[in-house]
Protein backbone atom coordinates (compact mmCIF):
# COMPACT_ATOMS: atom_id res chain seq x y z
CA UNK A 1 0.00 0.00 0.00
CA UNK A 2 1.30 3.44 -0.93
CA UNK A 3 1.75 5.36 2.36
CA UNK A 4 1.27 8.62 0.49
CA UNK A 5 -2.43 7.81 0.05
CA UNK A 6 -2.92 8.52 3.77
CA UNK A 7 -1.78 12.11 3.36
CA UNK A 8 -4.53 14.72 3.13
CA UNK A 9 -3.43 15.90 -0.28
CA UNK A 10 -5.96 18.72 -0.54
CA UNK A 11 -4.90 20.31 2.75
CA UNK A 12 -1.22 19.85 1.98
CA UNK A 13 -1.56 21.54 -1.40
CA UNK A 14 -3.55 24.35 0.19
CA UNK A 15 -0.81 24.83 2.80
CA UNK A 16 1.89 24.99 0.12
CA UNK A 17 -0.17 27.46 -1.90
CA UNK A 18 -0.61 29.74 1.13
CA UNK A 19 3.16 29.83 1.58
CA UNK A 20 3.78 31.35 -1.84
CA UNK A 21 4.49 35.08 -1.75
CA UNK A 22 3.57 37.75 -4.26
CA UNK A 23 7.11 37.80 -5.64
CA UNK A 24 7.00 34.05 -6.36
CA UNK A 25 9.12 32.73 -3.49
CA UNK A 26 7.82 30.33 -0.83
CA UNK A 27 8.04 30.59 2.95
CA UNK A 28 8.19 27.84 5.56
CA UNK A 29 4.88 29.14 6.94
CA UNK A 30 2.37 31.60 5.45
CA UNK A 31 3.24 34.37 7.92
CA UNK A 32 7.01 34.09 7.40
CA UNK A 33 9.19 35.63 4.66
CA UNK A 34 10.28 33.53 1.71
CA UNK A 35 13.70 31.89 1.38
CA UNK A 36 15.38 29.89 -1.37
CA UNK A 37 15.48 26.83 0.87
CA UNK A 38 11.74 26.99 1.55
CA UNK A 39 11.07 27.59 -2.14
CA UNK A 40 13.06 24.49 -3.07
CA UNK A 41 11.33 22.38 -0.41
CA UNK A 42 7.86 23.53 -1.48
CA UNK A 43 8.47 22.74 -5.15
CA UNK A 44 10.22 19.48 -4.30
CA UNK A 45 7.20 18.46 -2.19
CA UNK A 46 4.92 19.18 -5.16
CA UNK A 47 7.18 16.98 -7.29
CA UNK A 48 6.95 14.10 -4.80
CA UNK A 49 3.14 14.36 -4.63
CA UNK A 50 2.93 14.48 -8.42
CA UNK A 51 5.15 11.41 -8.82
CA UNK A 52 3.63 9.34 -6.00
CA UNK A 53 -0.05 10.24 -6.33
CA UNK A 54 -0.29 11.21 -9.96
CA UNK A 55 -1.23 14.84 -9.35
CA UNK A 56 -1.74 16.85 -12.51
CA UNK A 57 0.95 19.41 -13.34
CA UNK A 58 1.57 20.37 -9.71
CA UNK A 59 5.14 21.48 -10.34
CA UNK A 60 4.09 23.40 -13.44
CA UNK A 61 1.46 25.21 -11.38
CA UNK A 62 4.25 26.66 -9.23
CA UNK A 63 6.08 27.94 -12.29
CA UNK A 64 4.49 31.37 -12.32
CA UNK A 65 6.10 34.41 -13.93
CA UNK A 66 6.85 35.72 -10.45
CA UNK A 67 8.54 32.48 -9.37
CA UNK A 68 10.66 32.30 -12.52
CA UNK A 69 11.70 35.93 -11.98
CA UNK A 70 12.45 35.24 -8.30
CA UNK A 71 14.67 32.25 -9.10
CA UNK A 72 16.36 33.92 -12.06
CA UNK A 73 17.22 37.00 -10.02
CA UNK A 74 18.47 34.80 -7.18
CA UNK A 75 21.01 33.20 -9.50
CA UNK A 76 22.79 36.52 -9.80
CA UNK A 77 23.63 36.31 -6.11
CA UNK A 78 24.46 32.61 -6.19
CA UNK A 79 28.17 33.20 -6.70
CA UNK A 80 28.48 34.83 -3.31
CA UNK A 81 26.41 32.28 -1.40
CA UNK A 82 27.34 28.99 0.18
CA UNK A 83 27.22 25.75 -1.76
CA UNK A 84 24.01 24.88 0.07
CA UNK A 85 22.38 27.99 -1.40
CA UNK A 86 23.73 27.20 -4.85
CA UNK A 87 22.37 23.66 -4.55
CA UNK A 88 18.87 24.98 -3.79
CA UNK A 89 19.01 27.27 -6.82
CA UNK A 90 20.23 24.50 -9.13
CA UNK A 91 17.54 22.08 -7.93
CA UNK A 92 14.76 24.65 -8.31
CA UNK A 93 15.93 25.26 -11.88
CA UNK A 94 15.93 21.52 -12.55
CA UNK A 95 12.43 20.99 -11.13
CA UNK A 96 10.93 23.99 -12.94
CA UNK A 97 12.94 23.34 -16.11
CA UNK A 98 14.52 26.76 -15.95
CA UNK A 99 17.93 27.29 -17.51
CA UNK A 100 20.52 27.48 -14.75
CA UNK A 101 22.76 30.51 -15.09
CA UNK A 102 25.13 29.51 -12.32
CA UNK A 103 28.63 29.72 -13.77
CA UNK A 104 30.84 27.09 -12.07
CA UNK A 105 34.06 29.04 -12.59
CA UNK A 106 32.52 32.09 -10.91
CA UNK A 107 31.04 30.31 -7.91
CA UNK A 108 32.77 30.73 -4.58
CA UNK A 109 32.77 27.22 -3.18
CA UNK A 110 32.76 28.05 0.50
CA UNK A 111 31.18 25.81 3.10
CA UNK A 112 28.83 28.49 4.43
CA UNK A 113 28.80 26.80 7.81
CA UNK A 114 27.83 23.41 6.40
CA UNK A 115 28.91 20.26 8.19
CA UNK A 116 31.81 18.37 6.57
CA UNK A 117 29.74 15.68 4.90
CA UNK A 118 27.03 18.05 3.69
CA UNK A 119 29.73 20.21 2.12
CA UNK A 120 31.18 17.07 0.51
CA UNK A 121 27.75 16.18 -0.89
CA UNK A 122 27.37 19.60 -2.49
CA UNK A 123 30.87 19.45 -3.95
CA UNK A 124 29.99 16.08 -5.48
CA UNK A 125 26.69 17.48 -6.80
CA UNK A 126 28.58 20.21 -8.69
CA UNK A 127 31.14 17.73 -10.01
CA UNK A 128 33.98 18.97 -7.84
CA UNK A 129 36.72 16.85 -6.25
CA UNK A 130 36.29 16.15 -2.51
CA UNK A 131 39.10 18.53 -1.59
CA UNK A 132 40.77 17.90 1.75
CA UNK A 133 37.88 15.88 3.10
CA UNK A 134 38.73 12.33 4.16
CA UNK A 135 35.88 9.81 4.24
CA UNK A 136 37.20 7.44 6.88
CA UNK A 137 34.53 4.89 7.72
CA UNK A 138 36.46 3.88 10.84
CA UNK A 139 36.34 7.41 12.26
CA UNK A 140 32.66 8.11 11.56
CA UNK A 141 31.29 6.80 14.85
CA UNK A 142 34.18 8.29 16.80
CA UNK A 143 32.96 11.81 16.07
CA UNK A 144 32.18 13.60 19.30
CA UNK A 145 28.78 14.83 18.13
CA UNK A 146 27.66 12.57 15.29
CA UNK A 147 24.13 13.45 14.14
CA UNK A 148 21.69 11.71 11.82
CA UNK A 149 22.23 14.56 9.35
CA UNK A 150 25.97 13.86 9.30
CA UNK A 151 25.34 10.16 8.73
CA UNK A 152 22.89 10.75 5.88
CA UNK A 153 25.31 12.94 3.93
CA UNK A 154 28.18 10.53 4.65
CA UNK A 155 26.15 7.68 3.17
CA UNK A 156 25.33 9.78 0.10
CA UNK A 157 28.96 10.45 -0.77
CA UNK A 158 30.86 7.39 0.43
CA UNK A 159 31.52 4.25 -1.60
CA UNK A 160 29.27 1.21 -1.78
CA UNK A 161 32.06 -0.77 -0.14
CA UNK A 162 32.12 1.59 2.85
CA UNK A 163 28.34 1.50 3.13
CA UNK A 164 28.49 -2.30 3.35
CA UNK A 165 31.26 -2.09 5.95
CA UNK A 166 29.33 0.18 8.32
CA UNK A 167 25.81 -1.07 7.50
CA UNK A 168 25.13 -3.07 10.67
CA UNK A 169 26.56 -0.43 12.99
CA UNK A 170 24.80 2.41 11.16
CA UNK A 171 21.42 0.64 11.19
CA UNK A 172 21.77 -0.12 14.90
CA UNK A 173 22.66 3.52 15.63
CA UNK A 174 19.77 4.85 13.54
CA UNK A 175 17.28 2.58 15.26
CA UNK A 176 18.53 3.85 18.61
CA UNK A 177 17.64 7.35 17.39
CA UNK A 178 13.98 6.30 17.19
CA UNK A 179 11.83 7.22 20.18
CA UNK A 180 8.72 5.62 21.65
CA UNK A 181 6.49 8.09 19.75
CA UNK A 182 7.81 6.74 16.44
CA UNK A 183 9.82 9.83 15.59
CA UNK A 184 13.59 10.20 15.53
CA UNK A 185 16.02 12.34 17.46
CA UNK A 186 19.12 14.09 16.10
CA UNK A 187 21.09 11.33 17.81
CA UNK A 188 20.10 8.63 20.36
CA UNK A 189 18.28 10.04 23.37
CA UNK A 190 17.16 13.33 21.82
CA UNK A 191 13.66 14.65 21.06
CA UNK A 192 11.73 13.58 17.97
CA UNK A 193 11.45 16.09 15.15
CA UNK A 194 10.10 15.65 11.64
CA UNK A 195 13.41 16.91 10.21
CA UNK A 196 15.26 14.11 11.98
CA UNK A 197 12.77 11.59 10.59
CA UNK A 198 13.80 12.66 7.11
CA UNK A 199 17.51 12.19 7.81
CA UNK A 200 17.09 8.82 9.53
CA UNK A 201 14.59 7.37 7.06
CA UNK A 202 16.71 8.52 4.12
CA UNK A 203 19.75 6.84 5.68
CA UNK A 204 17.85 3.61 6.35
CA UNK A 205 16.58 3.66 2.77
CA UNK A 206 20.13 4.01 1.43
CA UNK A 207 21.08 1.00 3.55
CA UNK A 208 18.02 -0.95 2.36
CA UNK A 209 16.45 -1.13 5.81
CA UNK A 210 13.21 -0.14 7.55
CA UNK A 211 12.79 1.56 10.94
CA UNK A 212 12.29 -0.78 13.86
CA UNK A 213 8.80 0.56 14.58
CA UNK A 214 7.57 1.44 11.09
CA UNK A 215 3.89 1.79 12.03
CA UNK A 216 4.75 4.22 14.83
CA UNK A 217 6.92 6.16 12.39
CA UNK A 218 4.04 6.40 9.94
CA UNK A 219 1.71 7.63 12.70
CA UNK A 220 4.25 10.23 13.87
CA UNK A 221 4.65 11.61 10.35
CA UNK A 222 0.90 11.75 9.75
CA UNK A 223 0.38 13.37 13.16
CA UNK A 224 2.99 16.00 12.26
CA UNK A 225 0.68 17.24 9.49
CA UNK A 226 -1.58 18.78 12.11
CA UNK A 227 1.05 20.41 14.34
Amino acid sequence: MNPFTKIDQEKLLEFISLRQKNDGGFAAFPSLPHTLQDTFQAIDTLSVIENQLGGDNLVDSAKTKETVRYVTSSQAGGATGSMRLQYFIAEICRLLKIESRLIPDAIIFDSGGETDYEYGFHRKYFGLPPGDQVLDVNCLFRRKHLTCKDLMFFLKITSEKDRCTLKNKAVDWLRKCQNADGGFGFYPGTTSYIENCHYCLESLSILGQLPQYDHKTENFILWSQTT
